[in-house]
């Protein structure tokens, strides 16, 4: 009799297992999947340990990865990312790449022979590479962040696909921070006290200087906005993608009140001067009361959409409006970015962050 009671029991037993849902009878299987910027969706059996960014353009994606403390567990390898200022991610984490560093060029042959369970290209490499990629199952993530709308939404998308969108939501949530201090102050500024700017991309070859004017819907463009200036060259820019050069005589036509001038591989001081000492450009509005500045960077220009975009952002508040942004200490936000997004509090790189920064401002007035 207790025999058959068991086996009844057991029965029973049998059936409420398969009678129910199968995320309570067994355990659920995790997998990973988001939407990239070319508009796939792109599903990993598990977290990746082994990542690869590549191509041109490597840093941003690779800027983005590593908002993620996960990155440090991965094995990840990396395409050059020395704009010219010196090379961030070695300097910060040395045991990346303990085999080299691959070419910004290298053929999706060569990336396929990495092996990597992810790799994380600029969109913009999608058609030369990330349909090759697809042809032969390698999973690969474009990313754009050329706007602050495309960090946002690609920054939470990456976060689903490393398992971890609450820390994306985390990191957005001290950028908003940042942003609405700004906002704050530039609130209700009338039209009349908002300067024009002009951001002039330098580039030099013989001797000769040539400028160039971003994109509308670029970071660049947005930040100038955001901190209360008006960029004049907003809807000149004719190009299908990219920068614009912009001719002396459009320049002198808008004559703004402060010029910025940019380089994203050496100092940016190089075309301030080249600007300042020319006597074609003295006429200028911004060069006769000395408002030409060269933009700010430590081991990278932070007037481009890396992560480090928000202390472009906070020092050209503080140039634009020095009355409203009086005691923004640059010195303190630098630390303090750092470590709130990257997790940074040795000292001694905090100093050379601080240090290099320093040096870039060093002639502006």
């Amino acid at each position: 009799m207790k025999r058959l009671l068991l086996i009844a029991t057991g029965l029973l037993l049998a059936a409420a297992l398969i009678a129910l849902p199968a995320s309570e009878a067994a355990p659920k299987t995790l997998s990973y999947s988001a939407t990239d910027a070319s508009g796939r969706t792109i599903t990993l059996d598990g977290k990746p340990e082994k990542v690869l960014v590549a191509a041109k353009a490597a840093l941003m994606p690779a800027h983005a990865l590593f908002l993620f403390p996960e990155a440090q567990e991965m094995e990840i390898s990396l395409s050059k990312t020395d704009q010219g200022l010196g090379d961030f991610f070695p300097l910060v984490w040395p045991h990346i790449n303990p085999g080299g560093r691959l070419d910004q060029n290298a053929s999706v042959e060569e990336l396929i022979t990495k092996q990597s369970d992810l790799i994380l290209l600029k969109a913009t490499h999608y058609e030369s590479m990330g349909k090759k990629l697809d042809q032969v199952g390698v999973k690969n993530f474009t990313m754009s962040l050329e706007t602050w709308d495309e960090w946002q939404a690609e920054l939470i998308q990456l976060g689903k696909l490393l398992g971890s969108e609450e820390r994306a939501r985390h990191v957005l949530d001290v950028y908003e921070k940042r942003i609405a201090a700004l906002k704050q102050r530039v609130a209700g500024l009338p039209d009349d006290q908002k300067p024009d700017v002009l951001l002039l991309q330098g580039a030099r070859s013989d001797n000769a200087y040539s400028f160039k004017i971003a994109p509308d819907s670029w970071l660049q463009t947005w930040v100038v906005e955001l901190v209360g200036g008006n960029p004049v060259w907003k809807g000149s820019n004719k190009a299908a993608s990219g920068w614009s050069v912009v001719t002396f005589e459009q320049i002198a036509a808008w004559d703004p009140d402060l010029i910025v001038t940019i380089s994203y591989n050496t100092p940016a001081s190089i075309y301030q001067d080249a600007i300042l000492d020319s006597p074609v450009w003295k006429k200028l509005a911004a060069v006769r009361t000395g408002k030409v500045y060269a933009s700010p960077s430590d081991l990278m220009n932070y007037i481009q959409p890396v992560a480090s975009w928000i202390l472009g952002a906070q020092w050209l508040a503080k140039t634009i409006h020095p009355e409203l942004f009086s005691d923004l200490d640059m010195d303190a936000e630098i630390r303090s970015f750092y470590t709130d997004f990257y997790g940074i509090t040795d000292m001694t790189l905090l100093d050379e962050f601080v240090s290099r920064f320093e040096k870039s401002v060093v002639n502006n007035r």
